[in-house]
């Protein structure tokens, strides 16, 4: 009797120490679905008077960029390509332009900044500053259509120029305000400065605002302030 219960007691302790050697994998919750949240920018969302060549945007999460060079507007454009490096949770852009006067600017990075983890984007994330002592406030918006198919045409640039006359400045000159059409063939142009403008959208192939390949499509519109 004392040899069987000895082996039923090793048994029993062999299966004990098995079931509990047992891994189980961990549930790992929900899924997340939330995009990074802005938890502070230096110079702030805003800032009048700015004078800088960079600023930074700190998230609540790991974030990376994604198709930067695809989703990414500046209005008015930059003569040089702005330099955009995450590290971490913070992001910080730096251009070498020298800025115009008394003049709002939107960095409109589109569905570009994502969190590491399952890329959820934050879509249409604006960063706006003026150089002068007012951040401008009036917008258009509207859509681009074929004359001829009347079909609504996408990733079209919507060019505004603050000038009264055609001349030649879409094969000339950068435009004073852009946006780009989406699926739909919408487009919407914030913090405009009242005036006259010419309004052209462009088919652009090689992504420098100017029309000057046979390729390429344009559109003239005229508007005008109330």
């Amino acid at each position: 009797m004392k040899s069987s219960n000895q082996k039923f007691a090793i048994l029993f302790i062999i299966l004990f120490s098995y079931s509990c050697a047992q891994v189980v994998a961990p549930s790992g919750g929900e899924k997340d679905i939330t995009p990074p949240t802005i938890m502070d920018a230096q110079p702030p969302i805003g800032q009048l008077n700015f004078n800088e060549h960079s600023f930074t945007l700190e998230f609540d999460e790991f974030i990376k960029l994604k198709s930067l060079n695809k989703q990414l507007l500046i209005s008015p454009p930059l003569k040089y390509d702005l330099d955009a490096r995450v590290k971490g949770k913070s992001l910080k852009a730096e251009f070498d332009d020298t800025l115009k006067e008394n003049t709002t600017y939107v960095i409109n990075f589109g569905s570009a900044i994502v969190d590491i983890t399952e890329q959820n984007p934050l879509v249409d994330f604006k960063y706006v500053f003026s150089t002068g002592k007012t951040i401008d406030s009036l917008s258009l918006s509207g859509h681009v259509m074929d004359a001829f198919e009347l079909k609504r045409q996408e990733e079209f640039n919507v060019q505004l120029y603050r000038n009264s006359t055609f001349d030649s400045l879409p094969m000339n000159s950068l435009p004073d305000y852009v946006a780009k059409t989406d699926k739909e063939g919408n487009f919407s142009i914030t913090n405009i400065r009242p005036g006259n403008y010419v309004l052209f959208a462009l088919k652009d192939g090689n992504s420098n605002y100017l029309f000057d390949r046979p390729d390429e499509e344009l559109s003239l519109i005229h508007i005008s302030e109330p």
